[in-house]
């Protein structure tokens, strides 16, 4: 007999990049939509399988699929198994969304996939209708519920975009951005990576595979591959490999990766270059360097990440730094450290971002993360209060676009877009109970009603 599958993302309004940071996700301000590759992975391989069926509704790129809308696709959807992968931002929502289907569906199993969920797994199954909580990486499980066995990387299929309307997947420019795994994990070991947490073993995708997986995405006319690896670069030689096959079978597209920059050499970023890689980004987390002792973090010395860096931009080939600003051990001093040490490396581009706490308390409720925000409440010392972290954020994001662009962008991007984002944030934090009225209040204030 058949088994029936629904796989879900729902959208709250607010963008959110679901696989993003350990499959938490990650509250975007600009309209940019990335997939969620777990989520086409799983339907991938429920789809070849001659014992499965399988729909995917991926709401964030269906016009105006909210909550209210989503509700009704699903009734009129056969399934036997419904699973909504969820974000620690969204986390509340999706659970409302949850009940409302188990009040129409009781006798249906639906389960929550996603980092998120994983981490309040406990509370979940004591106090929701769901089903199951699913606490490894959506595509795993569905693996290993198809074949009965354990996937290595090279055992899961090419991710089968034409499920959706993958063309929807459009960076800030229009271009479609589409997103591979060639490895999965990390092999370092900072505490504070939710990466670490949620993919307990590292593996790659062998080189064959590799090629193969961009050759489909290039042929459905993706302009941009994005490898959401973590450390892309940690096998030089496979690496080198990779970039000789691209230009060797002559496949055109531009590429980006995340990695650790200190792995990097002359001869490797020139045939990255070569192969048509565009963006590096890579972690430097703080300027001060008893914060990175503390969290098991070191990401080279100074001087080095300025050199490749400045070599990287006479290559062509534009960097992403990421930055860490409110850790629990942050002073407004250590904060301004971490701004001179963005400033020093001078990437092309600097994204600082709110230190989120994942050590949760035993049994967290959904009341651990703050709604449709990039933030955690676990009831942690710090040194500064969330406010203060948030202005020097913004007084950081704001400084270096301004420096490295202008004011005009740093107007645009980081103030305006912000404003929105958190205009939209605190009109949607009290309606997380009554899905119909957010559905109503978003569309109003879209219309501009």
């Amino acid at each position: 007999m058949i088994e029936k599958y629904l796989l879900v993302r729902a959208c709250y309004g607010i963008n959110i990049h679901s696989d993003a940071h350990g499959e938490y996700g990650t509250v975007l301000e600009s309209p940019e939509i990335y997939p969620d590759i777990s989520l086409i992975t799983a339907a991938t391989i429920l789809n070849g399988s001659p014992d499965h069926e399988v729909v995917i509704i991926d709401a964030p790129i269906e016009d105006d699929l909210l909550p209210d809308k989503l509700i009704e696709k699903i009734k009129g959807t056969h399934f036997d198994k419904l699973i909504l992968k969820t974000a620690a931002a969204s986390v509340k929502s999706d659970l409302e969304l949850i009940r409302q289907i188990k009040k129409i569906f009781p006798d249906r199993c639906v389960m929550l996939a996603g980092h998120a969920a994983k981490s309040l797994s406990e509370w979940i199954l004591k106090n929701t209708d769901a089903d199951g909580v699913i606490t490894e990486p959506l595509d795993e499980y569905i693996y290993r519920t198809v074949y009965g066995r354990e996937a290595d990387m090279d055992l899961m299929p090419t991710p089968d975009y034409t499920l959706v309307d993958y063309r929807r997947y459009k960076d800030n420019s229009g271009n479609i951005r589409l997103t591979l795994k060639a490895g999965r994990g990390c092999p370092m070991n900072c505490s504070y990576c939710p990466y670490i947490r949620y993919y307990d073993r590292f593996g790659t995708r062998s080189v064959d595979k590799v090629i193969e997986d961009m050759k489909v995405l290039v042929s459905l006319g993706a302009d941009i591959i994005q490898f959401r690896d973590q450390f892309f670069t940690c096998d030089k030689q496979r690496t080198k490999e990779i970039c000789e096959r691209i230009i060797k079978e002559g496949i055109s597209v531009r590429w980006i990766i995340e990695t650790r920059i200190t792995s990097l050499d002359e001869e490797l970023i020139a045939l990255l270059s070569k192969a048509g890689l565009f963006l590096i980004c890579f972690g430097v987390e703080a300027g001060n360097k008893d914060i990175l002792d503390e969290y098991n973090s070191n990401k080279g010395r100074p001087e080095v990440l300025k050199k490749t860096v400045e070599y990287l931009d006479r290559q062509g080939i534009l960097t992403m730094a990421f930055y860490i600003v409110g850790f629990p051990e942050d002073t407004w001093e250590t904060m301004r450290e971490t701004y001179r040490f963005a400033s020093s490396i001078n990437s092309s581009i600097a994204a600082f971002n709110e230190y989120m706490d994942f050590d949760l308390p035993k049994g967290s409720g959904p009341e651990v993360f703050s709604p449709f925000e990039n933030s955690t409440n676990t009831g942690r010392p710090y040194h500064l209060n969330r406010d203060e972290v948030r202005y020097a954020k913004d007084l950081f994001s704001g400084l270096y676009t301004m420096e490295h662009d202008s004011l005009g962008k740093a107007y645009e991007y980081n103030y305006l877009l912000a404003k929105e984002s958190r205009q939209k944030v605190s009109l949607l934090k009290s309606l997380e109970d009554d899905l119909i009225k957010m559905s109503q209040v978003i569309r109003e204030t879209r219309s501009g009603i």
